[in-house]
């Protein structure tokens, strides 16, 4: 099966030819910073218009809660689903200091917002930050961000994985974004694992091969 990743809020996937994630895989990618907004629908549409049947989903942070959505509204269309360093909610407190902080100076925030997400891959996150944080900053929409913290403030965690979806649960024992205990739990088929000494970027431990330090 085709691979989607869905990077997480602030992100894009860029993150895969950065750390070269997924090697040998047949990737589908966004071409930009995701709103979540019809995402699920244009997503569906998109495949149907490629003549792709199922894919398998790997969605990050913010991406693997619009995993999981297009999961439970396209089961057919989808054949696995992981769903790495996700929170199953924000506190609505998070989300307001988040716009204020956004609102007042979003470089600033921004950039202290992806140090947080690189808490323990030093190496990882130099690379980002000569490579990738610059433009990011340079791009970042103030629209889109709004949008994903819409979103992720909304969000409705479900009951239960789809019947017939290998749905796998990845997380970092010590992400300090998305914390262990609030990853998600449930019933059903999902599976899980949790990397004691991964973070938020446990992305990179279990897809590519981390050179940390």
């Amino acid at each position: 099966m085709p691979l989607l990743f869905l990077p997480g809020w602030g992100f894009d996937a860029r993150l895969i030819e950065l750390y070269q994630l997924f090697p040998g895989r047949c990737l589908i990618l966004p071409d930009s910073f995701i709103d979540p907004a019809g995402f699920s629908v244009d997503l569906s549409i998109f495949l149907q218009s490629r003549g792709i049947a199922e894919i398998a989903v790997v969605g990050w942070s913010m991406g693997a809660q619009l995993g999981l959505d297009f999961c439970l509204a396209h089961t057919h269309q989808t054949g696995r689903l992981d769903l790495v360093a996700m929170r199953s909610s924000w506190p609505p407190q998070e989300i307001a200091k988040t716009r204020t902080a956004i609102a007042a100076d979003l470089p600033g925030y921004m950039r202290d917002f992806y140090r947080k997400c690189f808490l323990g891959y030093k190496r990882p996150y130099q690379v980002f930050v000569r490579e990738l944080q610059d433009d990011y900053l340079r791009k970042l929409d103030r629209g889109i961000l709004a949008a994903g913290l819409d979103y992720l403030q909304n969000y409705v965690f479900p009951a239960r994985v789809p019947d017939g979806v290998a749905v796998h649960i990845i997380h970092g024992r010590k992400d300090v974004v998305a914390p262990a205990g609030e990853r998600p739990r449930l019933s059903g088929a999902a599976s899980s694992e949790v990397l004691a000494n991964a973070g938020h970027m446990v992305l990179l431990d279990r897809y590519g091969k981390l050179q940390n330090g």
